[in-house]
């Protein structure tokens, strides 16, 4: 139907059978995304540091069967005892197992995108496996593809289907990947919304599912003719055409090609990022909404693919900050397997503090995280610790890892041990854990800056590579999309990195916050455009030059980037972030100071009467004994330590505590290998 490029016919016709069949909700559908209701997210009951993660069989034997090759997991699609696993997997033997391993929850398929009436007879199966998690104490959240019509089955419910499948620029049907028999649907074709809200509804009424967890949330641009034409419905809302756009009307207006991330500056080109990003983020809130109508308790999450990677607006028409309101939980799947490779920190640690900022659970996961091989039991620590410290839910995949013998003996008797070790330091450290994290120092994620600036987005990453490897203890703040920026009152030292695109309003709020004796720096062009990457007539934070508590600067902090996709490779910056440490030791005296490694990471937890230090080796090499902790008697006062590595059964220890003369205390660690945390704790003196 939609095999040759857009013609006037074409447009005509889809634009005759009524465009409001494809504006559900009505002005919802291009609401604001910056404006939140602080009722929308109805609280779930998910605590990370209680739940571990694992793997259901996300996918129905007919799909193995037809893609003929392994897939997650390393499951054979052509394996002859593939059908005997199945059956071991919906059988109360596997979720018994999991209870065994102390794996309490997962997601497990449901639906693939080949159609309900296709997949419905599979539907008992799944209903009993659901039944038996929740004898075993395991919550079970259904898969649902988002990204996948199987045409080859879909079509014979769904005999108009071809009228769902996005469109590339050159007219021709979008696949998934090199799946060719797997169309990428047009998220605003009339059927498409309607049928994911059936399947939620299915899933959490009759399957007895505990949430959803919708797969590949993404999608390339779609240029079918009712794309256009919503496009050209979202251009007119602009006023003066001709002043922004240069053209008098929008009507004759197509959507740009698709391009490499750089700097956006084409308006047009601008507009239809922001249009997809909207209509996207609208669509998911809307689903979400169906999924708390059937079952407020239901977790809601969703694949949003790797949250931090580079250009998610132009790739996948998704704009992480504006979802706070679409999913209880973020699943980020990405390369990012934490370890040190080539010189570069692979770490998790970005996607889980985005997740933080936007107060929303994530489960960051990697290729190989957790199970899928049986490397080093350093890294399986490294993989639990890692999630453990930032916010992120554990993960193991043990059981998923299909086998001829249903699941290998051998992987289960290496990973118990250790997931009760893990278990075990988790119950043992709960509290230190559970502290809220200590981030004086905020790292600005401008929205629109990451939406158009490659620029921007390499400078963000430069800075937190400086601030991770240096032990300066931080936190992301979003901005919302042209709104002003709320700067919260614990925030010491507020770092504004290159951050192009920047609204009046929170240029406003940026001045306001150093006239008032905020810590301030600013770098780069920030400050010189507005959210539409417009170039003002002077830069207004060039008055910050005026600001005793101030710093700006034209010079750029930079760190070489090999990688900003799948996986995120940041090498040491360019000049060890010296500048950028001399401007916070100018404004700011860090109350806490670490001198460790620089493979070593660490997140500080402060409470009213304690402290948790916990420290991640990135590094293959052991710590060697000597890192140094010096606090400050304003954040404590004065104060014990200990000292614990419970992955490597060293329990709590106390340290001595060297009291200097201008009131710091002073401790100095033994070595250790993968994690350790130290505890701080304020003594408090009798009268």
């Amino acid at each position: 139907m939609f095999d040759a490029p857009l013609v006037r016919r074409d447009f005509l016709r889809v634009a005759g059978a009524g465009l409001m069949a494809y504006r559900m909700g009505g002005s919802r559908a291009f609401a604001e995304p910056g404006t939140k209701d602080a009722d929308a997210k109805t609280p779930v009951d998910l605590d990370p540091l209680d739940c571990r993660w694992t793997f259901g069989n996300h996918e129905p034997i007919s799909m193995y069967r037809r893609i003929g090759q392994a897939s997650t997991g390393g499951i054979e699609g052509n394996a002859l005892w593939l059908e005997d696993w199945h059956h071991w997997f919906d059988s109360e033997d596997c979720p018994r197992l999991m209870h065994e391993l102390g794996l309490n929850i997962l997601h497990s398929r449901f639906y693939k995108g080949m159609g309900w009436q296709f997949e419905s007879k599979d539907f008992p199966n799944v209903k009993r496996f659901v039944e038996n998690c929740h004898k075993h104490g395991v919550r079970a959240l259904a898969y649902v593809q988002f990204s996948t019509l199987y045409y080859e089955t879909m079509q014979v419910e769904v005999p108009d289907l071809a009228d769902w499948v996005a469109i590339d620029e050159h007219g021709r049907k979008r696949t998934y990947h090199n799946s060719y028999f797997r169309w990428l649907p047009c998220i605003n074709a009339p059927g498409f919304e309607p049928y994911l809200a059936r399947m939620i509804r299915i899933a959490l009424t009759e399957g007895g599912f505990d949430g959803i967890m919708f797969d590949n949330c993404f999608a390339p641009p779609c240029y079918c003719p009712r794309c256009v034409a919503l496009f050209r419905e979202y251009l007119a809302r602009e006023p003066h055409p001709e002043q922004v756009f240069g053209i008098p009307t929008v009507d004759h207006v197509l959507p740009p090609p698709p391009r490499k991330y750089g700097e956006l500056l084409d308006p047009i080109g601008q507009r239809w990022r922001a249009f997809r990003c909207e209509r996207r983020t609208a669509l998911f809130r809307r689903l979400y909404e169906v999924g708390k109508a059937c079952k407020p308790s239901a977790i809601m999450s969703g694949n949003i693919a790797a949250i931090r990677r580079a250009d998610m607006a132009g790739g996948v028409a998704l704009v992480p900050s504006d979802l706070q309101d679409c999913f209880d939980l973020f699943v980020s799947q990405s390369g990012n397997e934490p370890g040190l490779r080539d010189g570069c920190i692979i770490n998790r640690v970005r996607e889980m503090k985005l997740a933080q900022a936007l107060d929303t659970h994530i489960l960051a996961l990697s290729d190989s995280d957790a199970g899928i091989s049986r490397d080093a039991e350093s890294k399986y620590v490294l993989n639990l610790m890692e999630n453990a410290v930032f916010g992120g839910i554990p993960t193991d995949r043990t059981v998923l890892r299909a086998d001829p013998d249903m699941v290998s003996q051998e992987l289960v008797k290496f990973r118990r041990p250790l997931l009760k070790k893990f278990d075990a330091a988790v119950r043992a450290g709960r509290e230190g854990l559970k502290l809220p994290t200590y981030a004086p120092v905020r790292l600005l994620y401008s929205r629109e800056s990451e939406m158009f600036s490659e620029q921007s987005h390499r400078a963000l990453l430069a800075a937190e590579e400086i601030l991770l490897r240096h032990h300066v203890p931080f936190g992301l703040l979003p901005t919302e999309a042209r709104t002003e920026l709320r700067i919260p009152a614990d925030c010491e030292l507020l770092v504004v990195s290159d951050q192009a695109c920047l609204c009046d309003a929170q240029v406003t709020a940026l001045l306001r916050f150093a006239q008032r004796g905020g810590s301030l720096i600013v770098t780069g062009q920030s400050g010189l455009h507005d959210a539409w990457y417009r170039q003002r007539r002077t830069n207004p934070l060039a008055a910050l030059a005026d600001c005793p508590t101030a710093i700006r600067r034209d010079s750029v902090d930079t760190a070489p980037v090999r990688g900003a996709g799948w996986t995120i490779r940041v090498a040491a910056p360019n000049d060890d972030g010296r500048r950028l440490l001399a401007d916070l030791e100018k404004l700011w005296t860090a109350p806490i100071r670490i001198d460790a490694p620089e493979t070593v990471f660490a997140e500080v937890k402060l409470g009213e009467r304690q402290a948790a230090v916990h420290l991640l080796n990135y590094a293959s090499e052991p710590v060697a004994a000597g890192v140094r902790i010096a606090v400050r008697p304003e954040l404590l006062g004065s104060c014990d330590g200990a000292f614990a590595a419970p992955m490597e059964d060293v329990a709590s220890t106390r340290l001595t505590v060297a009291k200097q003369p201008d009131g710091q205390s002073c401790l100095t660690l033994p070595g250790f290998h993968d994690y350790a945390v130290v505890t701080l704790t304020r003594i408090i003196h009798d009268r």
